[in-house]
């Protein structure tokens, strides 16, 4: 396996849970990337996942911040610096929880609140982040949204993972003449991995993996890797999905 994001430092944010945020950061890792694994609470899970890093002769940290909160992102980014010098991709993973309801039955504390979820993140590190990378001409930034955006009958969530998207798209053109890329991973829903042991297996392309009948985590960490490789230097502006089912 080619060693595609060699010495590039990637923060991924919501990286201890059994899905995409978890095989994002073990896949960067076995391409060459020093891994910054965010979490909020699960510091077991995250201390797990970087001592398998380093045990396969990479380099990551543990960082617990919320990346919902302003000074939360800050604290994260200003750790992955102090850390590794700089930062040179940021997976943008944790959003709205869902909670399906049709429009006449809007919860609207909840819908503003999924909104703020779903855009609070990218506002603050693309603010704190985008200047170094522009400054080095170098940078990848990656946001989970989802596909099909109108799954039903969650109208709140469905709209605030569409504002997620173009909050980050609308970026493109200022981004890319820094040689910044921005882009979107749409997945449909995400089956869990439930063990590490697992994620490692899959990430290795082990039996698990050749065996799965349907997308999984790691298939959507492999889209990440590419777009934050050299290979995906000249895709910006692109919205990937994923479909779940054969």
């Amino acid at each position: 396996m080619g060693m595609t994001c060699s010495d590039d430092v990637a923060i991924v944010t919501g990286a201890t849970g059994k899905g995409i945020g978890r095989s994002t950061a073990l896949t960067l890792a076995r391409e060459g990337a020093k891994v910054v694994v965010n979490y909020r609470t699960s510091g077991e899970s995250a201390d797990a996942i970087v001592a398998h890093i380093k045990r396969r002769g990479s380099n990551a940290v543990a960082i617990r911040a919320d990346v919902f909160d302003q000074e939360g992102c800050r604290e994260l980014v200003d750790a992955a610096i102090e850390q590794f010098g700089q930062v040179d991709i940021c997976v943008v993973s944790p959003g709205a929880g869902w909670h399906p309801e049709p429009i006449d039955a809007l919860d609207t504390k909840a819908a503003l609140q999924d909104l703020h979820q779903e855009i609070a993140p990218l506002y603050y590190l693309m603010r704190l982040l985008l200047p170094g990378m522009y400054d080095r001409r170098h940078g990848r930034i990656i946001g989970i949204a989802v596909h099909p955006t109108n799954l039903p009958p969650a109208y709140a969530y469905n709209t605030a993972k569409a504002a997620r998207a173009r909050a980050l798209l609308l970026a493109q053109d200022q981004a890319w003449s820094h040689d910044v890329t921005v882009n979107v991973i749409a997945p449909g829903p995400v089956p869990a991995i439930e063990t590490l042991e697992e994620a490692i297996e899959q990430c290795g392309h082990g039996p698990a993996w050749q065996k799965r009948s349907s997308a999984s985590p790691q298939d959507i960490a492999e889209g990440i890797a590419f777009l934050c490789s050299e290979a995906g230097r000249f895709i910006t502006g692109c919205e990937l999905p994923y479909l779940f089912t054969r």
